[in-house]
């Protein structure tokens, strides 16, 4: 067997094996075609921003949409507190926004995370995910905003931000 990394023309080929395998997921040529070739088919961006009284941006939130997964993933966010960087409550409309344009394209989730910094879990090596999960603790605010907003903990990618630094991976069902 050969490996062949996948480029525009050998995708035909690809794409024809991907239909004729699986036609539920790929009822025609050109939906596995798109797939292998058009971002834009299964990945997009979408975000919106807060502006004060005077339109300057005060806010913002940059989702990933991942339609293969049917969910709105934020890929970055932020507010300015009067200078400070927030990352909590002062976002609420920005994610009910998402959370309403997500529903009107069909998703069913929404999906998150944050570093494992100020949590027990940061500097520590992970040998067991589902223990590091059940035992989280921190102070940090925008980790109980999520909570609270209805997101729920569902996994923890170790290392994804360097060694011992973790990615804590959040979901909410919409």
């Amino acid at each position: 067997m050969n490996v062949i990394e996948l480029n525009q023309e050998n995708a035909v080929d690809v794409a024809n094996l991907m239909h004729e395998m699986k036609p539920e997921w790929w009822p025609t040529f050109e939906d596995a075609y798109g797939q292998l070739t058009n971002i834009e088919e299964s990945i997009g961006t979408v975000g919106w921003y807060l502006a004060d009284d005077k339109g300057t941006p005060v806010g913002w939130t940059l989702f990933r949409e991942l339609k293969c997964y049917m969910t709105l993933e934020l890929e970055c966010s932020g507010f300015n507190d009067h200078g400070v960087f927030k990352l909590e409550h002062k976002l609420k409309d920005l994610f009910d926004k998402a959370a309403e344009y997500a529903k009107s394209k069909g998703y069913t989730t929404l999906r998150t995370g944050m570093s494992s910094m100020d949590f027990n879990i940061d500097g520590k090596e992970i040998k067991d995910i589902s223990e590091a999960m059940n035992s989280l603790k921190t102070e940090r605010i925008d980790y109980y905003w999520l909570l609270d907003y209805g997101f729920k903990v569902f996994g923890i990618h170790p290392n994804a931000y360097g060694n011992n630094c973790h990615l804590i991976l959040f979901v909410k069902a919409l």
